[in-house]
């Protein structure tokens, strides 16, 4: 059994800390009981098994197929390209970056463990068509995951890879990854006999990644899918716990809700490690559509990487509006380091960087920007992974999973459902068939356009 080893430290949204601007033993206290009622709410669901997401770390007849079919792509593709968006895309795109880095791709098969992996999740057609034509479409294989099994994003992109691979083809080189008994794609992939794997019908697409839609391209990319759910599982023990002093969701959740009350509802993901750049885009989305649901409360995510946006961000959180929280995320032991030459020892510069390593240097920016801030009355939180590796990966994910699940009861929404992204799904098919778009612009209409 896998044990947690991910630490949430808080010191720096503390009073003793940083001053008035943080939290107080009182304040921590006051957090208690919505704390409390916002547990006993969460687990009732979960108990109730209405919340599908808490399941899936030890839920082997989710997690086996789905790691069975990516194992034998890696051996059987060259390619793997995910046809998905946004919760059917986001999750496994940023384990394969963490887990394999950004260059990964360069390298010869032989020296990676698995397929390579793509991730054209948008329609732009000039992205996907440079995609298409510069891959091998007979050693590519398609996973075609869409949750609903009507994404206009994902059906499009299938039906292009149809017309070039022809129907035949199309069979061999296709697993379809949706609900498992609804739904357009659901009903194609029953009638033309098409490979498929089953996304749990009470798991929502932005919860899923420890499901077929993640597990499945994570595999096929060589890595240990069976490692990232043992750590996910870990840490899901740990938010179990009735105690907000004891619980890393809910307490991460709970000073997240407190600050946003205060006036800081900007909350930012601050990844000390390009290993964890595109994670920021999950947790971006992961807090945007399950918590924006209220005029009156709805926090905005921003995702940043240190030390890159230090020139960038900083100065921002530093002097700017008193609206932000940022939460660091720290690598204690980076995947690999380089060691800095001592040459032009005599240049002050260059002597202050001679015999030191770039870990060094980013574990050193890290610790002074969370030092500065403090020192500037503004709150932080550190989440420190002892490495970016699958189990602590698979821990990351599933604290961010559970601590939008409390804070969705701490805010009074339900944060599993996004009644805003349907209504854009509507008019968006209503334009593409043809049919008017309520509020659309007219020829009589007044209009202030600059040509």
């Amino acid at each position: 059994m896998a044990r947690s080893s991910l630490i949430l430290d808080a010191n720096d949204a503390l009073a003793s800390r940083i001053g008035t601007q943080g939290l107080s033993p009182s304040d921590l206290d006051a957090m208690s009981p919505a704390a409390s009622r916002a547990w006993e709410s969460l687990s009732k669901r979960w108990s109730r098994g209405e919340v599908g997401f808490w399941k899936l770390p030890s839920d082997e007849s989710v997690s086996a197929p789905a790691i069975a079919v990516g194992e034998e792509l890696a051996e059987r593709f060259e390619n793997v390209v995910v046809l998905g968006i946004g919760g059917s895309s986001l999750g496994a795109k940023a384990a394969v970056a963490a887990l394999g880095g950004p260059y990964r791709d360069l390298l010869p098969r032989g020296q990676r463990q698995g397929a390579r992996v793509f991730f054209p999740d948008n329609s732009d057609p000039s992205t996907f068509a440079a995609l298409l034509d510069c891959i091998d479409l007979g050693s590519t294989c398609f996973l075609a995951i869409t949750k609903s099994g009507g994404t206009a994003e994902t059906l499009s992109q299938l039906m292009i890879v149809r017309e070039r691979l022809g129907e035949s083809r199309l069979a061999q080189q296709l697993v379809a990854i949706t609900d498992p008994a609804g739904g357009a794609l659901r009903k194609l992939a029953h009638e033309q006999g098409w490979r498929t794997l089953p996304v749990p019908p009470d798991v929502g697409g932005r919860y899923s990644v420890l499901s077929a839609v993640g597990l499945t391209p994570i595999a096929a990319a060589g890595f240990d899918a069976g490692a990232l759910c043992r750590g996910a599982d870990a840490m899901r023990r740990r938010c179990e716990a009735p105690s907000l002093r004891e619980n890393p969701a809910l307490l991460l959740a709970a000073i997240h809700h407190a600050f946003d009350r205060r006036g800081r509802g900007v909350h930012v993901l601050f990844s000390y490690a390009d290993a964890l750049r595109e994670f920021g885009d999950w947790f971006v989305q992961l807090w945007a559509e399950s918590l924006g649901k209220s005029e009156e409360a709805g926090p905005t995510p921003v995702r940043a990487v240190g030390a890159t946006d230090q020139h960038s961000m900083l100065q921002l959180l530093m002097e700017g509006p008193q609206d932000k929280l940022v939460t660091f995320l720290a690598v204690e032991e980076p995947v690999a380091d380089l060691a800095i030459p001592p040459v032009w020892k005599d240049r002050a510069s260059f002597d202050l960087l001679a015999g030191k390593s770039l870990g060094g240097l980013l574990d050193a920016e890290r610790r002074g920007t969370t030092a500065a801030l403090a020192q500037a009355g503004r709150p932080s939180l550190t989440l420190r992974l002892p490495r970016v590796d699958a189990p602590a990966l698979g821990e990351l994910f599933f604290l961010w999973e559970a601590a939008t699940a409390s804070a969705g009861a701490l805010y009074g929404v339900d944060p599993f459902d996004q009644p805003g992204v349907e209504a854009s799904k509507r008019l968006t098919k209503a334009l593409m068939s043809g049919e008017p778009m309520p509020g659309a612009q007219t020829a009589e209409d007044p209009a202030f356009i600059l040509r």
